[in-house]
């Protein structure tokens, strides 16, 4: 790793000025995908990327971008992982159906696929116990794994669920039309409570005592579990990572969450980043933890190498109107 070498006041120790070394962040440009990411899961210890019409692809640890497979006529559009058991949700435009596909990246083979019908939003994850969790409609279900079929179901009423976010036991799901964030104990398949929105939801994840959500709000916003309020913010995009770690993601940096949403540490953005983000129509943080982040910017993927100091901010900046 490089490292700007600076000056800090830490302290005089025996009249000895006190300097240490600032780590700098790199980005490199891994490649760039047939289509924009769908979405992204952690996969041993790199991440399996889906690219809708694409297909599926692998990016490696150490920084390389492989196709894993291309369904012919159909589009990968969500991703799961249990174990070493990988599941794809894929949709065919011209029969207007999904399937549920039991994948192995290592041979890009589909090994199973069955149909779940037309009205599937969302793949939320898969269970301690091995159930699939699929979200359609007003409904959430929970999928026995050996033979697909429902082993239970959360009927929700008043909007159509949009997408979620399981959180160990816990799933959160995005609703839209009525609005509000729909919280499921999954032990026991109950529903908890419908946090009412004014505006529809069409995605949230949440880190401790916040989600973080888009939807008709114009915009990402941060919704406080507690006091059940939110506001929107100037942030291109959030991510939860599997430790329950929130990052957002500005024009020129990244922030490190804490659990009332406060950015406590940040990461400068390299300028060959700032640029592509500068310039993209769309930009996602695929994955990131302390050591390294892997961000899409329309279908280029860079690996970051962050850079972390104390974050400037007391709060992240306020959308205006």
């Amino acid at each position: 790793m490089k490292f700007l070498i600076g000056l800090l006041l830490v302290g005089v120790l025996g009249g000895v000025l006190a300097a240490v070394a600032l780590p700098k962040p790199r980005a490199t440009l891994l490649g760039t995908l047939p289509a924009t990411p769908r979405a992204a899961v952690s996969y041993r210890h790199g991440l399996l990327v889906a690219t809708a019409e694409g297909g599926l692809y692998r990016i490696e640890a150490a920084g390389t971008l492989d196709p894993v497979f291309k369904v012919t006529g159909q589009h990968v559009i969500d991703l799961a992982v249990g174990g070493d058991t990988v599941y794809a949700l894929a949709f065919s435009p011209s029969r207007h159906r999904h399937d549920l596909q039991l994948v192995d990246p290592a041979t890009g083979s589909v090994l199973r696929s069955v149909s779940m019908g037309g009205s599937v939003v969302d793949l939320a994850g898969v269970l301690a116990n091995g159930r699939i969790v699929i979200i359609e409609g007003g409904q959430v279900r929970f999928l026995d794994p050996t033979t697909y079929e429902t082993m239970d179901r959360v009927l929700v009423t008043g909007g159509m669920l949009t997408g979620g976010h399981l959180v160990g036991t816990t799933l959160y799901a995005s609703r839209g039309y009525a609005g509000g964030l729909v919280i499921i104990d999954t032990r026991t398949s109950e529903l908890v409570d419908v946090i009412k929105t004014a505006h529809w939801l069409t995605s949230a994840v949440v880190s401790g005592r916040r989600a973080y959500v888009t939807g008709s709000l114009d915009g990402p916003g941060i919704l406080d579990l507690d006091s059940q309020t939110y506001h929107r913010v100037d942030v291109i995009d959030f991510f939860v990572n599997a430790d329950g770690d929130g990052y957002a993601l500005v024009s020129d940096a990244i922030y490190r969450l804490d659990e009332d949403g406060r950015p406590v540490r940040r990461t400068r953005l390299p300028g060959n980043l700032r640029a592509a983000v500068s310039a993209a129509q769309k930009t996602s943080l695929l994955a990131i933890n302390d050591d390294r982040a892997f961000i899409a910017c329309d279908a280029k993927v860079f690996k970051l190498r962050p850079g972390w100091y104390k974050s400037e901010l007391d709060e992240l900046p306020r959308a205006v109107d």
